[in-house]
């Protein structure tokens, strides 16, 4: 990517070679290292070259590894190592990862309700981990859920970057930004500086607002300007789901909207509730769609499959079971079934016309 670097195909520590630079963001710098004994590959991050003497950024950069090396977990990066690069700086190994962001898999289309809840279980299941040592990630955005690729193929989600995480009972570190977080996915007590009131509701927030975006393709609050958002944030309301998303359950409607109210003690304040409810919304007996104003039609209650022959029939909530139709009822599942046929036609008519 910037083959200019002076760090390119140099050793670190005796052990990794720098292979190529990933990315850059405000307060660091990623790059491919192979392991020269093991060849295997990981990614270091070290502290952007402006921030090498700013102790609060060095402070923060090095607090990020300890929370990181705190959390073991599936779907959160794994951190192996901690080196420094040859002017000085650290640095941290991590897992080399395949696959993409989740902002370069919304760019690509539409989301199926399956890869929704996948995706979503998996992230909350992190940030649960991490609310339960005592850590608010402050930062949860598309870009920080990444949907790794194994070698087996299967995806996996990882967390990333507690950078600016705020971990209870410890200190509050600023200076190195005045703004901790991503405007647009902020909550509004971050959007107006109350970070005391910053706390595991925050990412609540964060998460149904990436949610919303799962399901529609549209950033919830994004407006031209940074103080623009924020002011969205604070007084307005993301455009309806139901408006851009026909088949979306409205269990999951009234989901996102609970997770997204503007005070932190009326809003979900649990990620755990919010990872149930995603799941109860998006479960496949959950059938009810909301109506649209393009077809305007009703939803169908959902099918009962008929179970094999010779097994005890069950019970589904809400539904009342019968026995098979006899002769002397046969007739009204052909009268039922004449009816249901012209209600269809009178309907395509309509539609029609």
């Amino acid at each position: 990517m910037d083959e200019d670097d002076p760090l390119i195909d140099t050793v670190i520590a005796d052990r990794y070679r720098i292979i190529r630079k990933i990315g850059e963001g405000g307060m660091s710098v990623i790059y491919e290292a192979q392991h020269v004994k093991l060849m295997r590959a990981f990614a270091l991050k070290g502290l952007l070259p402006m921030l090498a003497h700013n102790q609060e950024a060095v402070d923060r950069f090095q607090r990020e590894a300890e929370l990181i090396g705190g959390l073991r977990h599936p779907n959160v990066v794994d951190i192996s190592d901690w080196v420094y690069l040859p002017d000085g700086r650290p640095c941290m190994v991590l897992e080399f990862l395949h696959g993409a962001s989740l902002m370069v898999r919304l760019q690509r289309g539409p989301m199926s309700w399956d890869a929704i809840a996948r995706i979503g279980d998996q992230t909350m299941s992190a940030i649960a981990l991490a609310h339960r040592n005592g850590i608010t990630h402050r930062d949860i955005k598309p870009d920080n859920i990444f949907i790794s690729i194994d070698d087996s193929g299967d995806e996996a989600v990882k967390l990333l970057d507690f950078g600016v995480s705020k971990l209870r009972g410890v200190g509050r570190l600023s200076g190195v930004h005045m703004m901790l977080g991503t405007p647009s996915y902020m909550s509004p007590e971050q959007a107006t500086g109350k970070n005391d009131l910053v706390g595991p509701p925050t990412d609540v927030w964060a998460m149904g607002v990436i949610l919303y975006e799962m399901a529609t393709q549209q950033v919830a609050f994004k407006a031209d300007g940074i103080e623009q958002t924020l002011a969205m944030i604070n007084n307005a309301n993301p455009y309806p789901i139901g408006m851009l998303r026909a088949d979306v359950p409205r269990a999951f409607v009234e989901l996102v909207d609970r997770a997204t109210v503007k005070d932190p003690t009326q809003r979900i304040q649990t990620i755990e509730e919010l990872r149930e409810g995603l799941r109860n919304a998006l479960a496949p007996r959950n059938a009810p769609r909301l109506a649209t104003p393009v077809a305007g039609i009703p939803v169908l209650a959902p099918l009962v499959k008929t179970p094999p022959a010779g097994a005890a029939p069950t019970k589904t909530p809400g539904v009342t079971l019968h026995a098979p139709a006899t002769s002397g009822t046969r007739r009204y599942w052909i009268i039922g079934a004449f009816v249901a046929v012209a209600t269809l036609a009178n309907l395509v008519i309509a539609l029609v016309t």
